[in-house]
């Protein structure tokens, strides 16, 4: 039975719903991650792009060449700037700020990504496993 995920942004201007579950849930630690949110890293919960579906509003975008050459690109609220998506469409995947879902009970990282790129003064689950890179194809 599949369920549905609902989740937006800080002013309440986006809104959006997820069907299904997560394919992954992880920490990322990349470099443009720390910038967008101004942490240590971001929380990933991530599905395929086809199940993020908008409720209210329209985000706005922004599309960067990632260090693994795919384009990545992010969705926000233009009214109140929280990150709510990135998305990267040669993989069919939605990385949602799993902080912005209404229930941030269902995030339950498995993973690190990239661990090497986190600040010097992060402290790391290490219970966690590394997620292996995704080969470009």
């Amino acid at each position: 039975m599949s369920r549905s995920i609902e989740g937006g942004c800080l002013c309440g201007n986006v809104r959006y719903k997820i069907s299904g579950e997560a394919v992954m849930q992880f920490f990322c630690f990349c470099t443009d991650c720390q910038t967008i949110s101004g942490a240590a890293g971001y929380a990933v919960y991530g599905v395929p792009i086809a199940s993020v579906k908008l409720m209210e509003g329209q985000p706005c975008q922004f599309d960067k060449q990632a260090d693994s050459g795919r384009i990545n690109s992010r969705h926000f609220c233009g009214n109140c700037g929280t990150r709510l998506w990135a998305q990267l469409d040669e993989l069919g995947l939605a990385s949602i700020n799993a902080l912005t879902l209404d229930d941030k009970s269902l995030f339950g990282p498995t993973q690190n990504h990239l661990p090497e790129s986190a600040p010097s003064w992060c402290i790391l689950d290490r219970t966690l496993e590394t997620l292996a890179p995704i080969p470009r194809g």
